[in-house]
């Protein structure tokens, strides 16, 4: 009966961190938009021009900031890339030259992550109803590890549920405002 207990308890606290680094990404997802978007509005009202490069820092470096107690991630200081949560920021305006630049992944990205294959980078282009307004993306993805792999052999095979890496994504956009 304890082994079923231990089981369940280890059960009940991976999933409890799941839930907790799932809401720590969705955050992390939706300011880095908010952060970005606030700066590419400064850049348009600047008489210099826009810095895609600056704005895509901000993004990147409010990820890193926000995530930086994750596990499977390395942080080291505020403004430099972190490791572990490969993020993609791209303005959508019809201009960015770098939409397809992942940041945050020196160790390289996951096959797992979906919305950073080859195929389902974004472009620049500027999608909507009537009136294309411009929008900052930021795509995220976390590799949530569970405490150990669990094994539950049965007849017929391996069950192994609770097990192994799992990978969590989230895309957030934010609209600029065109005055």
């Amino acid at each position: 009966m304890l082994p079923i207990i231990f089981v369940v308890l280890i059960t009940i606290g991976d999933f409890g961190r799941f839930f907790a680094g799932g809401v720590t990404l969705e955050s992390a997802a939706r300011t880095a938009a908010e952060v970005a978007a606030q700066e590419l509005t400064k850049e348009i009202a600047s008489a210099v021009g826009v810095d895609y490069s600056l704005i895509h820092r901000y993004g990147w470096s409010s990820v890193c900031d926000e995530t930086r107690d994750l596990p499977n991630m390395t942080y080291t200081s505020p403004g430099t890339e972190c490791d572990g949560i490969p993020t993609l920021v791209c303005v959508h305006d019809g201009a960015d030259p770098s939409c397809d630049t992942v940041y945050n992944a020196s160790s390289g990205v996951p096959p797992n992550c979906q919305t950073f294959a080859a195929g389902a980078l974004p472009t620049n282009a500027q999608t909507g109803g009537a009136e294309a307004s411009k929008y900052v993306e930021v795509r995220v993805c976390y590799r949530f590890s569970t405490f150990f792999n669990l094994h539950i052999p049965f007849v017929g095979g391996t069950l192994s549920p609770l097990s192994g890496d799992f990978f969590v994504e989230r895309t957030r956009t934010f609209t600029v405002a065109d005055y």
